[in-house]
């Protein structure tokens, strides 16, 4: 062996430093080591993740709750919108009365309105009740008439 030599003879040992066998250990230990904290920092995320999660629950609920009322007034306001649409439908007319039909009868066969309703009111018998609810020719229109 040479005196300015780094190598040393394989019998003897090295006098200086950490054996590498030893920092290997080290080395191991240590990734040993984090690897049985990270549990710990896991579990306090997954708290944080669970409460953040409950949150995110509540606002989804909350959301859906909207989301419904939202589509339940739009489902009103189309019904309404659709009623607002269509036409009323049309009143039905009123039957016309017997004495209407006998009237508009005989007007169609030529008869004149007034010749009309007396043959009604002699047809009713009444034609001494025509003479007191209606005017004589001869009377005086200017006058109001006392009849009650």
């Amino acid at each position: 062996m040479l005196f300015f030599s780094s190598q040393t003879p394989m019998g003897m040992p090295k006098k200086n430093g950490i054996p590498k066998s030893l920092l290997a250990d080290i080395k191991s230990v240590k990734t040993r080591l984090s690897g049985l904290e990270k549990p710990k920092a896991i579990l306090a995320d997954i708290g944080s993740l669970k409460t953040r999660l409950v949150s995110l629950e509540k606002a989804h609920a909350t959301i859906n709750k909207e989301l419904k009322n939202i589509s339940d007034a739009l489902k009103r306001q189309e019904s309404t919108v659709a009623q607002l649409g269509k036409k009323p439908a049309k009143k039905e007319k009123r039957k016309p009365s017997e004495y209407n039909l006998f009237l508009k009868d005989k007007m169609s066969a030529g008869m004149s309105m007034v010749d009309a309703v007396k043959a009604w009111k002699e047809k009713e018998g009444g034609a001494s009740s025509s003479s007191s609810s209606m005017r004589q020719p001869g009377q005086d229109w200017q006058s109001p008439s006392q009849q009650y």
